[in-house]
């Protein structure tokens, strides 16, 4: 779907931040504790009145539209949305809904972005998606890819409604990382059809935020300094984090964490080394940091999360 390019920025309203809470509180929910209040399902489009107005919105949000149309602008690109139209818009971009569309309606699902650190989704494939999804907010699918999305949604939505027991998180938890990979399958097989739309990088911001995932991918085991990766890129840290957090959501720092969390538990939980051993390799100068900073970014200690079934 080809964006216009017509949208006005002089005129638009002020611009209002909104968490996954003042969401739900707008949609006459009570946020709860948990995953219900870290996600948000709707299969109609009665949870979509925010976007009547520029908003920020500090969370993932993917959609198909199921009938009517609208206009939707994605950082002051305007797209037509109707049925059959999949959208992915990432966290802390400018959303609006312009003037009529009250027709339109979508299945929905909003999730925070600590929600989607938390999980267990591998983190380097999911930034080649992130930077497509930036490139493709919007898509049109089959009729089949659509159903698909819609009963990802669905499901996920019943789930949610349905009595809490044990396994409740790790189902849902299940359910999203599938939807995104999902999703993911359905751009790629997009882009090896069209080509064409394989989109150069845009601007330097996105050309650093690149590299730096390159660099990441290639030295998180070994570096953990902002300063590193900054020096390696010829700018400074704090310029560094701010590009980074524009393009993404998240900081540099986060980033980082993000990398060096997820090879550490998916050593504690798969590989035969002691938590020392990992320690070494993920190069903590003792068992004693890395306990703190495992600590720190999951809330357990490694033992601890080792230990959970």
């Amino acid at each position: 779907m080809t964006p216009n390019d017509n949208s006005n920025s002089n005129t638009e309203p002020s611009i209002n931040d909104f968490s996954l809470g003042d969401l739900m509180r707008m949609a006459g929910d009570t946020p709860g504790s948990g995953l219900t209040d870290e996600c948000i399902v709707a299969t109609t489009d009665s949870r979509m009145q925010a976007f009547r107005f520029p908003c920020r919105i500090d969370a993932y949000i993917i959609g198909v539209g199921t009938e009517g149309e609208t206009r939707q602008t994605f950082n002051l690109k305007e797209y037509r949305l109707h049925k059959d139209s999949m959208f992915i818009f990432p966290p802390r971009n400018i959303l609006h809904q312009k003037q009529g569309g009250e027709d339109f309606k979508a299945h929905l699902i909003i999730l925070s972005t600590q929600l989607i650190r938390r999980m267990h989704i591998d983190t380097k494939k999911l930034i080649p998606l992130l930077l497509k999804f930036s490139a493709h907010p919007c898509l049109e699918l089959t009729s089949a890819e659509s159903l698909s999305i819609r009963n990802y949604i669905s499901t996920i939505e019943n789930e949610l409604k349905a009595p809490k027991t044990e396994f409740t998180d790790g189902i849902i938890e299940g359910l999203i990382s599938a939807l995104f990979y999902k999703v993911g399958t359905i751009l790629q097989n997009y882009l090896a059809i069209h080509p064409e739309e394989e989109l150069p990088v845009q601007n330097r911001t996105e050309e650093y935020f690149r590299r730096f995932m390159a660099l990441l991918s290639e030295h998180y085991l070994h570096e953990r300094s902002v300063g590193f990766y900054a020096r390696q890129l010829c700018i400074t840290p704090k310029y560094l984090t701010t590009m980074i957090k524009q393009i993404s959501g998240k900081s540099a720092s986060e980033w980082i964490d993000s990398y060096v969390i997820l090879e550490a538990k998916t050593l504690l939980k798969y590989s035969h080394k002691s938590i020392q051993e990992i320690a070494y390799y993920l190069n903590f100068p003792n068992q004693s940091f890395f306990g703190s900073y495992f600590k720190r970014n999951t809330g357990m200690s490694p033992s601890q999360y080792k230990a959970a079934r």
